[in-house]
C-alpha cells in the first residue's frame, strides 16, 4: 500500500465563511464576504481569455423584504409562506423548461406564483463564458396548503426537475 500524506493533498477550491455571532443580518457581512471572494481569486479556474472563470458567489439567507419588493415589481404578491428558486436555464428552450418545472410543482402540491428575470451584466463576462451564459431566473413557489414539510417538498421538486429537465436547467438554490 502506498504511503499517502494528507498534508500534500491540494486542489484549487476555496471556501470561506463569514458570519456575525447572534445571527443578525447586515450589509457589513456581505461586504466582508465579497472581500473574501476577491482574496480567493487565485484559487479559481480562469480561461486563457483572462475573463472567463469557473464562477463564485455568496450563499445567504433569503432577504425577505428585498425579495418581496422584487416579486411585487415583477407582478407577484407573495404570501406568508413562499419558496424561492434560483434557476439557470439554457438560452434556447426556456419555455419548455419552465413548463416542466411548473408541472412538477403542481404534482407535488406546489404552485408557481411567478417568475422574475434576475438583472445581469453580460458585458463583464469573458468571451468563452459568453458562449454558454445561461438565463438566470427566479421562481416563486407556494404550497397549495400550509405545510410543515414545505422545505422537504422544495428539495424533492429540485431533485425531480433536475432529473427530468432539458439540458442546461439547473437550480443553484431552492428553499423557503
Amino acid at each position: 500500500m502506498e504511503n499517502h500524506l494528507i498534508p500534500m493533498d491540494h486542489d484549487a477550491c476555496g471556501v470561506g465563511f463569514v458570519t456575525k455571532l447572534g445571527g443578525k443580518a447586515s450589509h457589513e457581512i456581505v461586504e466582508r464576504a465579497l472581500e473574501a471572494l476577491k482574496r480567493l481569486a487565485h484559487r479559481g479556474g480562469v480561461d486563457a481569455d483572462g475573463r472567463s472563470g469557473d464562477g463564485a458567489g455568496l450563499l445567504t439567507s433569503i432577504p425577505e423584504k428585498f425579495i418581496r419588493n422584487c416579486a411585487r415589481r415583477a407582478g407577484t404578491e407573495l404570501p406568508t409562506q413562499f419558496g424561492l428558486g434560483m434557476i439557470f436555464l439554457a438560452r434556447f428552450g426556456e419555455g419548455p423548461a419552465r413548463d416542466l418545472i411548473e408541472a412538477h410543482a403542481r404534482k407535488l402540491g406546489l404552485q408557481c406564483v411567478g417568475w422574475r428575470t434576475v438583472p445581469t451584466d453580460p458585458s463583464i463576462v469573458g468571451p468563452r463564458a459568453t458562449e454558454t451564459l445561461p438565463l438566470i431566473r427566479q421562481c416563486f413557489f407556494t404550497p397549495l396548503q400550509e405545510s410543515a414539510q414545505f422545505e422537504d417538498t422544495l428539495f424533492r421538486l429540485r431533485k425531480e426537475v433536475e432529473a427530468d429537465a432539458p439540458r442546461g436547467t439547473y437550480f443553484s438554490s431552492l428553499s423557503s
